[in-house]
């Protein structure tokens, strides 16, 4: 962030300036002793590291000064009527166009396997063994090497993708700094600008107790810009997340079949169960992905103590039943035929960028 002063046809003096930013982006700044000579300008320029995603109003600058002969305290204000928007991580304004499938696997370490069929795009050359199509070997090639070589294919086949997000109270909760809402949105961006070298078509949505939000399928890098703007105002509800509302939604949107990824988090329960139904009935028609984020206190369940007071042998037998009710669950879901990960909301998005491939290597959409 920059700041340019000036003060033309006036006197040298020194200024503080208050900038009155959003919690979110660090909260009010204050630049202290700005000296201004007479019709001279003066730029500043200072880091800022916002705590978390979202649109967010600015303040008003105030800026402080003494009079002339020091006697008075005197103050302006500049009122501000814009806003500042934060992007996920994974989807920087400067990525939002040129992107490349290899882009965010090189930056989590990820190697795609793309499939090799019967398309019209060239991938390699490989010797040619029995029952090779002969319409594919390379004469030219075979002359070079002294054995026949065929051509390979990377498959043209594309495919939609729906994110859908819940946006309910339990993804509200912070990990390492972070609301899970946002773990989730990021996961979202980098799994469609994979899309991109795919020619997939990404659609998204996002739901609690009511549909908050809907985007129709879109392939390129305009998709993934217009994802990451449209998710920028989502936040965490109060409310329990309806499943029936992704299942309805999808059921009128999205007839062809798709890979459907869900991030969520759910409390054993009832929750769980409806999530279970609704999810029972996409996985007959599409291909889905359900991405849970585990809770990090379920981890206590597993810690080996020598000694345990008693008031947390009770605490650890409760986590324990919780964690096996949810895998219980999560097992069950699995039955269905869906794709199911349980993760730390922290390391989501290259376990789902490698299912994501996976599933696209098994032709399973």
């Amino acid at each position: 962030m920059s700041y340019r002063i000036a003060r033309p046809d006036a006197s040298v003096t020194s200024i503080d300036v208050l900038d009155e930013l959003p919690e979110a982006v660090g909260g009010d700044l204050l630049l202290e002793g700005i000296r201004l000579g007479r019709d001279r300008r003066t730029e500043i320029a200072r880091t800022i590291v916002p705590g978390r995603r979202g649109k967010f109003e600015l303040g008003p600058i105030l800026i402080l000064w003494r009079s002339q002969l020091g006697l008075l305290n005197l103050r302006a204000a500049i009122a501000s009527t814009g806003t500042v928007v934060v992007l996920p991580p994974a989807s920087m304004p400067q990525r939002r166009s040129g992107l490349t499938r290899r882009s965010v696997f090189d930056e989590l370490g990820i190697k795609p396997r793309p499939l090799r069929g019967e398309g019209s795009e060239f991938e390699s050359l490989r010797e040619y063994v029995t029952g090779d199509d002969p319409r594919h070997i390379d004469w030219r090639a075979s002359a070079r090497h002294t054995r026949l070589q065929v051509r390979q294919y990377q498959s043209e086949r594309r495919h939609t993708v729906m994110i859908a997000i819940d946006t309910g109270r339990l993804m509200g909760a912070y990990v390492d700094g972070t609301s899970k809402l946002d773990h989730a949105i990021n996961c979202a961006s980098a799994l469609a600008r994979a899309s991109i070298g795919y020619g997939d078509r990404v659609g998204f949505l996002a739901f609690d107790s009511m549909l908050r939000l809907f985007m129709r399928p879109r392939s390129g890098s305009a998709g993934v810009g217009a994802l990451v703007e449209a998710t920028s105002p989502l936040k965490p509800a109060s409310s329990e997340p309806d499943y029936r509302i992704l299942a309805e939604t999808l059921a009128r949107y999205q007839k062809k079949r798709a890979l459907i990824v869900v991030l969520t988090d759910f409390v054993e329960g009832g929750a769980a169960r409806s999530m279970e139904d609704y999810l029972a009935g996409l996985a007959r028609r599409h291909c889905v992905m359900l991405v849970a984020m585990r809770d990090r206190i379920l981890r206590e369940a597993d810690r080996r103590e020598p000694a345990i007071p008693r008031d947390r042998l009770y605490r650890r037998l409760a986590l324990q039943d919780l964690a096996a009710e949810r895998e219980t669950v999560l097992a069950r879901i699995g039955r269905f035929g869906a794709q199911v990960l349980d993760l730390d909301p922290t390391q989501i998005t290259a376990p789902v960028l490698n299912r994501y491939l996976a599933i696209r290597d098994a032709a399973l959409i």
